[in-house]
């Protein structure tokens, strides 16, 4: 990391004093007396010690100025001026710090080498979150010419602060691609914040963006801070922004032109600081055809767009990512190793994938859970294509050889008889796949755990 450090200051005596100070511990100091020259000199600086009063222009000007066109560089305020409003300013606007002149030579020293400790911590946080990104995206993998342009999109839009659109059918990867560019963002360290608009009651969404004060409707006994201010300094993904109703459009519309909005029973707008980035399934352009969408908030939002091809068209990453989720069901689902057979591997790769990438993980895990062995059959994927013949022949199979016997009894109420015994022994085989554990067992059979908790009772399954 560079130990560059820029000094803006027009007294020379100043930046004589900080040389001999900061050059003898190993900082390279370059020197402007004037701003203008001071920004256009900022290059690979990471530290910037800025005078508050300069010939040509006020110092808080130039704060914001850096923090605008690079926002990781430390800027610390230094004036022989100080009054409480300005260094109240000089905070409130980013300054790292604020030295009075004339300052301690030793508090110089304490305040910058912090500003570079800050840094190398910074820099490692970035570094450790793009290291958990990666080990935790598994399904951003591939090597088809769709993904690799994906691929590219988010490198190029990643670094620019611009408004994104992320488009795909259902369970392509839109909030992973999102996250993607967040974490390779300057707002790496800052909060990546995701809501699906679909998944809130529209009557309650406005509330969860921009939040809402005390009293604001019937319900609102505290105030609550919406995901908006939740992301400040960071990313606000935006999943099925077409569900927004046309009000709310205009409200989000107007936050992304102001960076402002106002809170719910509440007449002070609040600035923020955020990054939105949107995602949708649908055509935009045919919804604001429609009248559904509005016009100006499309443009907004389109400004780039990175398409997500489905899966059926990058049949070529399958075997990619058939390999990680193995793999990531034997770490996380303590499976053990396992492989797919010849048969298994041609039906997945004759399967269209309609939920897609997500379809594909649920299957392959699912498999994993449910096989015997360390080899997992094409029975054992359960693919729409297969189930119904597959489990159709196994139970006339069965049914067959005991029917007859089954149906001399009276009254044997053979309907109840034949459902419950293929209730109890699912459960069954699930629950001793999982060894014993009703929440995972819950989930592979799609049921809710109170409700596999009473037919584990009723049924008296150990």
């Amino acid at each position: 990391m560079s130990n560059k450090v820029l000094v803006i200051d027009d007294d020379e005596s100043i930046i004589w004093v900080i040389k001999k100070t900061l050059e003898p511990l190993g900082y390279g100091i370059t020197s402007r007396t004037r701003l203008a020259s001071g920004l256009r000199a900022l290059d690979n600086h990471r530290v910037v010690l800025l005078d508050l009063m300069l010939p040509d222009g006020n110092g808080l000007d130039g704060l914001r100025e850096i923090h605008s066109s690079s926002p990781d560089t430390i800027v610390i305020m230094i004036t022989a001026h100080a009054q409480m409003q300005s260094s109240i300013t000089a905070m409130k606007e980013g300054a790292y710090d604020y030295l009075e002149k004339p300052f301690d030579i030793e508090e110089l020293k304490i305040v910058v080498e912090k500003a570079f400790r800050d840094l190398l911590i910074r820099e490692e946080l970035r570094e450790l979150k793009k290291t958990a990104f990666e080990t935790e995206s598994p399904l951003i993998v591939g090597k088809s010419p769709g993904m690799l342009k994906v691929f590219k999109d988010i490198g190029r839009v990643a670094p620019k602060d611009i408004t994104v659109l992320i488009t795909g059918e259902s369970g392509t990867g839109k909030e992973l691609v999102a996250k993607a560019i967040h974490y390779n963002s300057r707002r790496s360290l800052g909060p990546f914040v995701a809501i699906n608009s679909a998944s809130v009651p529209k009557d309650l969404l406005e509330s969860e963006l921009f939040g809402h004060k005390k009293g604001a409707f019937t319900g609102a006994v505290e105030d609550k801070r919406g995901k908006v201010e939740a992301a400040g300094g960071g990313t606000l993904f935006l999943d099925e922004i077409s569900e927004m109703e046309p009000g709310l459009q205009a409200k989000l519309l107007r936050f992304i032109q102001e960076k402002d909005f106002t809170p719910l029973g509440s007449t002070e707008p609040v600035k923020a600081d955020v990054r939105i980035i949107g995602a949708t399934n649908k055509n935009l352009r045919e919804a604001v055809a429609k009248g559904t969408f509005r016009e100006d908030l499309y443009y907004r939002f389109n400004v780039v767009q990175i398409k997500l091809p489905p899966l059926r068209e990058r049949k070529e990453d399958i075997t990619l990512l058939v390999k990680h989720f193995l793999k990531d069901a034997a770490e996380k689902l303590e499976t053990g190793e396992k492989d797919l057979a010849k048969e298994a591997r041609a039906a997945i790769m004759k399967f269209d994938w309609p939920g897609n990438v997500r379809e594909l993980e649920n299957v392959i895990k699912r498999a994993c859970v449910l096989s015997s062995g360390s080899v997992i059959e094409k029975k054992d994927l359960l693919l729409e294509d297969d189930t119904s013949g597959s489990i159709k022949e196994f139970l006339e199979e069965k049914l067959k050889r005991y029917l007859k016997d089954m149906t001399k009894a009276t009254n044997c109420n053979l309907y109840d008889t034949v459902l419950s015994e293929v209730e109890k022994a699912l459960i069954a085989i699930v629950m001793k796949e999982t060894g014993g554990n009703q929440l995972k067992s819950a989930k592979i059979l799609g049921i809710n755990r109170n409700t596999l908790r009473t037919k584990i009772k009723e049924y008296k399954i150990k």
